[in-house]
């Protein structure tokens, strides 16, 4: 497939699934290093987390342009982890695509109990080129489950492979991480999609298993030293959260409406807070 063969590809499926070309790209680029990753040597070392990881699972409604895993079974250091990153880009494939690596730097955010690393990756696909950032965390525990994903498709028909298959984060796992930097952050912690994942996973019992759950919050809690509780904040510390939230919403456009997102903080944390009751009182969770 040529260069402009693949812009057809890409703005056929864009317009099939109303999302934007550029995200439909990405969504591809990402795609790409994940084949080659569940074909290298190095497929049980980097386990799939994140919001890419959710939007196989369900409509998250917002746009995930970096990848995100925990490593496992080898050293967390800059050199391991660059020739690990160095042997999976270099696995061979017929899609046309090139991946070279740029760069890596540590990652501390205030969403992360560890440090990790964030790699920078160039792409191309002929004279198409962009970059791609894959974060690579540590320390965390977590049992992994294998999963098939489905690739990208086009007019019903795989665009390369129908799918491939990774060790991933159970989405209980995801919840109960999420939900635990809600905790441990408080109010500092201005990533409004924690609580937009958050939200959509309570609504979705054929995705969330929540016998499951209440194990994954107990260990994560456990292991992150932090006290479970219902989310509470005072009204000084929801007028600036409301605020990021507001403008969340409002960078999602319709698409909050699809999915019926609350307009206020305060409803998404009430909304929240019922499943954790839930769990509290029926699971024995406290």
């Amino acid at each position: 497939m040529n260069e402009q063969g693949l812009k057809d590809h890409l703005q056929t499926i864009s317009k099939e699934k109303k999302i934007r070309f550029n995200e439909c790209w990405k969504k591809l680029l990402l795609e790409r290093f994940l084949f080659r990753l569940s074909r290298s040597t190095h497929a049980n070392k980097f386990i799939f987390k994140g919001g890419f990881l959710l939007a196989y699972l369900m409509k998250i409604g917002r746009e995930t342009v970096d990848l995100d895993f925990l490593l496992t079974r080898m050293e967390a250091s800059e050199d391991e982890i660059e020739r690990a990153i160095m042997e999976i880009i270099a696995i061979e494939s017929t899609d046309g695509f090139l991946f070279h690596y740029e760069s890596m730097g540590r990652l501390q955010q205030p969403h992360m109990q560890y440090p990790g690393y964030r790699v920078t990756l160039g792409a191309a696909f002929g004279r198409i080129k962009d970059r791609i950032h894959i974060d690579v965390g540590t320390g965390d525990i977590v049992s992994p489950t294998t999963r098939d994903l489905h690739l990208v498709q086009y007019r019903g028909k795989p665009l390369f492979e129908n799918e491939i298959s990774l060790l991933v984060y159970p989405p209980e796992t995801i919840f109960a991480e999420k939900l635990e930097t809600v905790f441990s952050k408080g109010a500092i912690n201005s990533r409004m999609k924690d609580y937009h994942d958050l939200l959509l996973l309570t609504r979705e019992p054929r995705v969330i298993d929540f016998n499951k759950l209440q194990a994954s919050i107990k260990k994560t809690f456990h292991h992150r030293g932090t006290a479970f509780e219902l989310i509470d904040f005072s009204e000084q510390d929801l007028k600036p959260m409301n605020r990021l939230w507001g403008a969340h919403i409002k960078n999602l456009g319709g698409t909050a409406k699809e999915l019926n997102l609350p307009g206020d903080i305060q409803d998404v944390i009430i909304e929240i807070n019922e499943i954790l009751t839930k769990l509290a009182v029926e699971y024995s969770l406290a």
